[in-house]
């Protein structure tokens, strides 16, 4: 499971969760306020908003072509960084920086 902050002057709802979802991967199911989708190589991707905070939980098929498994990893990311307003590099830095730390 992973955990992103909001950058400040994004608004952490699952009204803008939903919308992004349908947004970057066509579909989503909601069940108890855990948003539910599937595209490319994530045969599901479980998200939710807790605490102003996104929680993700993804399963993969590993047996997918390089090109699907490229394109999932870009829509993946532009869908985090629509959201939560943090760049893939960005995100690299903080959990480098909370690795660090701990």
């Amino acid at each position: 499971m992973r955990e992103y902050k909001f950058k400040r002057g994004y608004k952490a709802s699952e009204e803008r969760l939903r919308e992004l979802m349908l947004k970057h991967f066509g579909n989503c199911e909601e069940n108890d306020g855990i948003y539910v989708a599937r595209f490319g190589a994530i045969e599901e991707l479980r998200a939710w908003i807790k605490e102003k905070k996104l929680y993700v939980e993804t399963k993969t098929n590993p047996n997918v072509d390089e090109e699907t498994a490229m394109k999932t990893i870009k829509i993946y990311n532009k869908f985090i960084e629509e959201l939560t307003g943090y760049s893939a590099k960005e995100r690299k830095k903080m959990l480098m920086k909370s690795v660090e730390g701990v």
